[in-house]
């Protein structure tokens, strides 16, 4: 075993949560060195809605047109219906705002975008960043640990080296072997029904015309059977239920497959090309921990949701979001390791109430108003005198003061992060709470952690070295 440069943090998994993760944290100057045992991203769509909260980040990066270039011109809405062609379906919600309500709530929408594009996005702007290495065909072979820092053993082309760090991510997905080897278990059912996927091309647009939504589900007995676009032109995937105690997938030949979709789709002409098939089980489970000792857990290492309400890669890209920007403060010298103790104290319950979501049938139970829950914590958003810059526009890495336009703020003393100030108009400040003689001092994600109907600069100086200690005052009424 070779010893090879030390990073500040290792992230084992390129998917969206490591992704994000090693993003968050390069943008604070951290060295991370990213390894992923694939030798290239997934070429498969997997998810596909990109929720209001997740864009948010993105138009904070700078990549919401990068990624709205890959979107599927289509409604963030499901369709419920006996076929693709039927005339009498109905539209349901995916648990995403509609274009009007977003626009009230958010400087930005949701989008439908394929896995395979956002990934490439995230990378790429990672890449663009100084201080990180990307090792992909790279295997997390070993993984120790003690008070000053952490020693992953990586594999890659039958060479192993190890590599000390600070602090390590695991964000390797349901099958983690990062949460393995910390011993950490999942609670929750592993099996909550089986299902065949089938990546297909064919001119399903054709038959759908006009009704263009994210999700169809097609009614039937038993589970419906669901289809999926992809990208802008003619790539589906299809699922249906199986049961793989008394089937196999040579039970499931292509011809039967090409059946299967032109009779969900009501369209015997149909000429669908099968692309890929592969089976994946509904899971359920939270981690017991997200955290053991200099080793965290992000996305679905953490937790394994079902695609219902389509809450699974937007929890992970928060989650890496969330972990990122907070060991950078801590790895940067401007907060206590106090804060990393609020990783698992406010992500762990949001990873388990979308769990629980995702545990319910589609049909017994009510998303339409699930994305409410993702910005609930969040400042509002207002668009400023210049009608370009939101509320939320105006956060950076560090702390922001927003204050009313007779705020008496004066300079805010913080020796250790930067706190931006920024006076807000009359009708911005009410929409703040604060209004014109108050203020409220926000994190980078937006969470209030003070607000006064009255401010002075000592004032807020107390409420940052509250926040530096891993300490957030509550919100003052």
């Amino acid at each position: 075993m070779h010893p090879t440069t030390d990073p500040t943090v290792i992230v084992v998994g390129a998917g969206p949560a490591g992704l994000t993760t090693a993003i968050a944290l390069a943008r604070h100057g951290v060295r991370t060195l990213v390894v992923e045992r694939r030798t290239a991203l997934s070429p498969f769509p997997r998810a596909t809605g990109i929720n209001l909260r997740t864009m948010e980040l993105m138009r904070a990066w700078g990549l919401e047109d990068s990624v709205r270039s890959g979107a599927i011109d289509v409604s963030p809405t499901g369709w419920i219906g006996r076929s693709l062609a039927s005339s009498d379906g109905v539209a349901t919600s995916m648990g995403f705002p509609s274009t009007e309500i977003a626009a009230a709530l958010s400087p930005t929408t949701p989008a439908i975008a394929p896995q395979d594009h956002l990934e490439p996005v995230l990378l790429e702007h990672l890449l663009a960043l100084p201080g990180t290495d990307v090792r992909l065909g790279t295997e997390l072979s070993g993984l120790e640990q003690d008070d000053d820092g952490v020693t992953a053993t990586l594999t890659s082309g039958g060479t192993t080296a190890t590599v000390r760090a600070d602090y390590l991510i695991g964000a390797d997905g349901a099958h983690s072997a990062v949460r393995s080897r910390t011993g950490i278990t999942m609670e929750g059912p592993g099996d909550l029904g089986a299902y065949l996927a089938v990546l297909f091309r064919g001119p399903v647009a054709d038959v759908v015309g006009a009704r263009r939504h994210g999700l169809y589900m097609i009614e039937r007995q038993g589970p419906p059977w669901v289809f999926l676009p992809t990208d802008h032109v003619d790539r589906w995937v299809f699922s249906l239920t199986w049961d793989p105690a008394r089937e196999t997938r040579d039970d499931y030949p292509p011809e039967r497959l090409v059946e299967l979709i032109r009779v969900g789709a009501g369209a015997p002409g149909l000429d669908p090309r099968i692309l890929w098939t592969g089976d994946f089980t509904f899971t359920a489970q939270i981690a017991q921990r997200y955290r053991e000792g200099r080793v965290f857990l992000v996305g679905d290492a953490a937790h394994r949701m079902t695609p219902r309400g389509a809450a699974g890669m937007n929890t992970a890209i928060h989650d890496g979001y969330d972990l990122g920007w907070k060991l950078g403060w801590v790895l940067r010298g401007w907060a206590d390791e106090l804060l990393l103790d609020t990783y698992e104290a406010e992500r762990r319950p949001v990873g388990l109430r979308n769990v629980l979501r995702s545990a319910v049938p589609s049909d017994q139970r009510d998303v339409s108003g699930d994305y409410l829950d993702d910005i609930a914590d969040r400042i509002a958003h207002r668009w400023l005198p210049d009608g370009r810059t939101s509320t939320l526009d105006l956060l950076g890495d560090g702390l922001t003061l927003l204050a009313g336009p007779h705020a008496r703020v004066g300079t805010v003393a913080s020796t250790e992060l930067p706190v931006a100030v920024h006076h807000v108009e009359s009708a911005v400040a009410r929409a703040l709470g604060i209004g014109d003689d108050g203020a409220v001092l926000v994190r980078p994600d937006g969470r209030a952690t003070a607000s006064w109907a009255t401010i002075d600069a000592s004032t807020v100086s107390v409420a940052v070295r509250e926040v530096l200690h891993g300490r957030p005052l509550p919100r003052a009424a």
